[in-house]
């Protein structure tokens, strides 16, 4: 059972110990030891690092200082630092207690069983391949590892689907169910590989979608296809996934800020998932976790049912000739366009306009007239949002740059952004619209 959290006077002599976390099977099994000894109290608390690109993995370290005697662990209690993924910024150090991780596993099995089979393809130095560890370890649930793991090599249906095939054989051996966490990428690629793919998803009783937006299409295509997929909410300050199809786990309180949480606001999350703080960031403390609630970045509304549907986030929000433009509001218009497999919409500073937004897009087949899938997102931003919103530059990709943990490097498509406007590969957003 979960320990009683710590108080804030408790002796702070707990040592903050670095793991690192290889790509492949390996990394795994390092990773899964680090995390029961951090769990039962044999080892350390750890803060799990890829061996990867080396300036991120400095950027990390730097924010979270494990091994060093001179920067004390804020808490006992604390048995992992996670860092947040830095799409969009410096990575912060997420202080995630053994209460909180033992509760989120136990609120999943609540909600989806306890007797169960795991496949990981999701990096585990992440939030939620490190919370299939937790589980395991809470649970007692075996996993079979896909070679892709942590970008030990590319992801692919027919590896996957390989995989899958050994955790079904296991699994019809000893009559647990099988479960699997995806990002919506790597759900697409299987989804493009046709029917080896399909019918691989197909042999899960769960096939979980998170850590970036699953575009609606595909989960109708999905689930028209017999397969039983739930969008997964939550990020590391939450433990991992906390809601799931719009239902929070049991113990798990969504606010939004605004009278009886009938209009939409900021989400706000508060139960024992919840995360103690930022790591050496008191600062941030004071304005992120607030009454034991941590206050996210996302906006959202309650339904009639209490089902939390997801709007945008608040910091994706940018002025536009004087116009407020979600640019997350953008992107999930464009996505559902048929011709386009994925899509990022970031903006530029301009000097006339404040901000101007810009569309990476990858199309679903290179025969698709460029000229004319532009001219169509133009009119259809323009007529379902406002002229502002509108991207002014588009670039076509082959695919959009990803960080390990399955969501768009914004933070890198606007440093090429810039390089590329600089260098003249892309025509200013101001001048070409």
């Amino acid at each position: 059972m979960p320990l009683s959290h710590t108080s804030k006077h408790a002796r702070r002599s707990r040592d903050l110990a670095a793991v690192t976390v290889p790509a492949g099977i390996g990394g795994v099994l390092t990773m899964a030891a680090a995390v029961r000894e951090a769990l039962d109290g044999t080892g350390p608390a750890i803060a799990p690092f890829p061996t990867g690109p080396a300036e991120a993995v400095a950027y990390m370290r730097e924010a979270i200082r494990p091994d060093d005697k001179l920067f004390q662990l804020e808490n006992d209690d604390i048995a992992m630092v996670l860092a947040t993924s830095g799409s969009t910024s410096t990575p912060r150090g997420v202080l995630l207690s053994r209460e909180a991780l033992i509760s989120s596993a136990e609120a999943f099995g609540n909600r989806f069983g306890t007797d169960s089979r795991w496949v990981i393809s999701m990096p585990v130095h992440r939030v939620a391949g490190a919370m299939i560890l937790v589980r395991s370890w809470v649970h007692g649930s075996p996993f079979e590892v896909d070679p892709s793991v942590g970008g030990a090599q590319p992801f692919a249906a027919n590896t996957f689907t390989e995989t899958t095939r050994r955790a079904v054989i296991a699994s019809q051996a000893d009559g647990r169910q099988l479960l699997v966490s995806l990002v919506p990428t790597q759900i697409a690629r299987l989804v493009e590989s046709g029917e080896m793919g399909l019918n691989a998803l197909r042999s899960y009783d769960v096939v979980l979608s998170g850590a970036a937006a699953t575009p609606q299409p595909m989960l109708n295509r999905l689930r028209d296809e017999g397969v039983n997929v739930v969008v997964s909410y939550g990020m590391s300050e939450t433990s991992g996934g906390c809601v799931f199809d719009g239902q929070p786990l049991d113990g798990v309180k969504i606010s939004l800020g605004t009278q009886d949480d009938i209009e939409p606001g900021r989400i706000s999350i508060g139960g024992p998932v919840v995360a103690s703080g930022y790591r050496l960031r008191p600062d941030l403390d004071a304005v992120m976790f607030i009454d034991g609630r941590v206050q996210t970045q996302d906006v959202g509304k309650l339904d009639a049912g209490g089902m939390l549907h997801v709007l945008g986030r608040l910091d994706d929000v940018v002025i536009v000739g004087g116009v407020n433009v979600s640019l997350s509001a953008v992107e999930s218009l464009v996505r559902h366009h048929p011709d386009i497999e994925d899509v990022a919409i970031i903006d530029v500073p301009d000097d006339l306009w404040g901000s101007l937004p810009i569309a990476y897009i990858v199309t679903r087949s290179h025969g698709v007239d460029r000229d004319q899938l532009v001219s169509e997102i133009r009119t259809t931003v323009a007529d379902r949002i406002s002229r502002a919103a509108t991207p002014r530059s588009y670039a076509f990709l082959n695919q959009l740059p990803m960080l390990d943990s399955g969501k768009i490097d914004r933070l890198g498509l606007r440093l090429q952004a810039a390089q590329d406007i600089a260098g003249g590969r892309m025509p200013h957003p101001g001048v070409s619209h």
